[in-house]
């Protein structure tokens, strides 16, 4: 058996094939799947149904395109120019699928491994990381028709409010949706951070172009929380994607950028958490 973690897949279910055959992926096999499943690519319906049909074979985190994609879906909001949604809002499936996909994860752990889609702020211990994946979790995969107390956020709340950059950094005493949005934005659209891990939100680019004053997210010292005065680290090793034009390089052993912009044409990864091993797919 091996364990496989491959990065954004954005809808490009050729190159997730031929990454499978590749790898010589069997039913002994497990899939780790780092979000950002679908958008931009060509076919998003169809890859969502291929890992849907692979599921138990597979563990999946959410990327802020999945999450972009079930807030049109359930929370009022309209596709962009840019979006590659069109097929798969008017499949006759589509809320079978955003149900199933609202019961994923936004952070997976085994194996002395993390599985996340953008990255894990420094200050977090990863038990505390694990914790604040599941207070949103819980509120994502609600089950319908469930009675929700006083000040509860459903599903569809979450999804209608979820866009924002506000607010920029962490405070424990942060609740509701501002508390939710910002774990969000960690999991699923960080970057680049400042000292105080706050994120910024414009600056896509590679590390050498970083805007001033901040730094990639892995590589920030670790900053001891108010609740504790050691500084939290971690041994895991953490596997993430969103950042395209990383192409896979961090320099550090204990970080793997999984998103070598199959989209944009060059290729489709993935690593092998047993060997260390990488496979990579070049973009048809």
């Amino acid at each position: 058996m091996a364990t496989y973690a491959i990065g954004d897949i954005q809808g490009c279910l050729r190159e997730f094939d031929g990454l499978l055959e590749k790898i010589n992926f069997s039913a002994d096999d497990e899939l780790w799947l780092a979000g950002d499943l679908i958008n931009r690519g060509p076919q998003s319906l169809q890859l969502l149904r291929r890992v849907k049909a692979l599921s138990s074979q597979c563990q999946i985190v959410l990327g802020n395109h999945d999450l972009h994609f079930l807030a049109i879906l359930f929370g009022g909001h309209k596709a962009s120019g840019k979006d590659t949604f069109e097929e798969l809002l008017q499949a006759p499936d589509v809320y079978e699928i955003g149900h199933w996909l609202r019961e994923q994860k936004l952070v997976h752990h085994d194996q002395d491994h993390i599985l996340v889609h953008a990255g894990i702020p420094r200050f977090w211990a990863s038990t505390q990381a694990f914790a604040y994946a599941e207070e949103v979790e819980a509120v994502i995969g609600q089950r319908e028709g469930i009675t929700l107390s006083a000040g509860e956020v459903s599903y569809k709340e979450f999804f209608a409010k979820m866009y924002g950059n506000e607010p920029p950094r962490w405070d424990e005493s942060l609740n509701g949706m501002d508390r939710l949005r910002i774990i969000t934005n960690y999991f699923t659209r960080m970057r680049y951070v400042d000292a105080a891990c706050t994120m910024n939100f414009a600056e896509k680019g590679s590390v050498e172009n970083a805007p001033n004053g901040f730094m990639p997210w892995f590589e920030q010292a670790p900053i001891p929380s108010k609740a504790r005065q050691e500084q939290p680290d971690r041994s895991e090793k953490i596997l993430f994607g969103h950042w395209a034009s990383l192409n896979g390089i961090t320099h550090s052993p204990r970080h793997i950028a999984l998103d070598t912009g199959c989209v944009w044409g060059r290729t489709l990864t993935a690593y092998c958490l047993e060997t260390g091993e990488i496979t990579r797919q070049p973009a048809y």
